[in-house]
Order: C-alpha cells, then structure tokens, then sequence
C-alpha cells in the first residue's frame, strides 16, 4: 500500500474534480470520463501552468508580473534586429496553441510561435533563487526563478 507521500492530486481536465493517488487515474472519478495522463494532470501542474501563463502573459503589460525570473532570447533572435525581437516577445505572451506535441507535461513551459514566417521555440526552466539547480519547489515563487529563453530551433 502507498504510503501518504507517495500520493499525489489529480485533476479531471474535463470536470476538475480532484482524486488523490499513488499513480495517474486513468478514469475521473467525478464524470467518468477516461484518458491520459495528459487528461488528468497534478495540482502542482496546474499551479506552475498558471504562473507559466502570468510570467508569458506579462511581458506585454504594463504592469508586468510579480514572479520572479529573466527573459533571454538568444544571439540569432537579436541578430534579427530590435523589431524582430519585440514581434518575438509579442508572440510568445500572446501564445495558446499547447498540444501534446509542444507541452508534453501540460505545464505551458514550452512553445512554439512563429515571427515573420520564421519559426521560434520558448521555453521556461524553473531555477532556484539563486540560479543554481531547479527550484526545490517549483510551485512556490518565493524558491523559483523562472528564465524564459526565445530561441530559433537551430539554436536549441
């Protein structure tokens, strides 16, 4: 039998009810409906999917987001030019196309967008504070430093 720390909450992604686990459920409890794992994600998930979202999404407002973390974009983005970068910036705050295929874990911290015909990757890692390792608790904005990279594929 698992014991309590082995459990995690999983989250119906098509009714949201929550079901506490030693694996991922494969049917909600809730609605019945079956799927993935992708179709039921982990609370912590769901969490750093939306702070994801509100560090992306505040690079275009003006009051910007209040998670802490840095933008890179790589030498070939720059090399582009000052309105190349800023039509890249744009794309990737205004970017909601995740498909399995681009956001395997379901967390929004990998994209793809594309800028004047040219195809651009994002990506976001979770770092602790003092950009060492991975953030000991990703969820958690007081121990996480997110740096989101714009890069072109080759440069991946």
């Amino acid at each position: 039998m698992a014991e309590a720390t082995d459990l995690l909450t999983y989250v119906c992604a098509a009714c949201g009810v929550e079901q506490t686990a030693p694996v991922v459920p494969s049917m909600c409890k809730g609605c019945g409906e079956t799927g993935e794992a992708r179709d039921f994600p982990t609370r912590e998930t769901l969490t750093i999917r939306e702070q994801n979202d509100q560090f992306r999404t505040g690079l275009v407002l003006p009051t910007g987001c209040s998670l802490p973390g840095t933008v890179v974009v790589t030498a070939g983005i720059r090399a582009r030019g000052r309105d190349f970068e800023t039509a890249a910036y744009l794309a990737v705050a205004k970017d909601t196309a995740f498909t399995e295929d681009n956001d395997p874990w379901g967390d929004h911290g990998f994209g793809v967008v594309t800028v004047k015909d040219e195809r651009l990757y994002w990506k976001i890692d979770l770092y602790d504070r003092a950009l060492e390792y991975g953030s000991p608790e990703p969820t958690d904005p007081a121990k996480t430093h997110r740096i989101l990279t714009i890069l072109f594929p080759s440069e991946y």
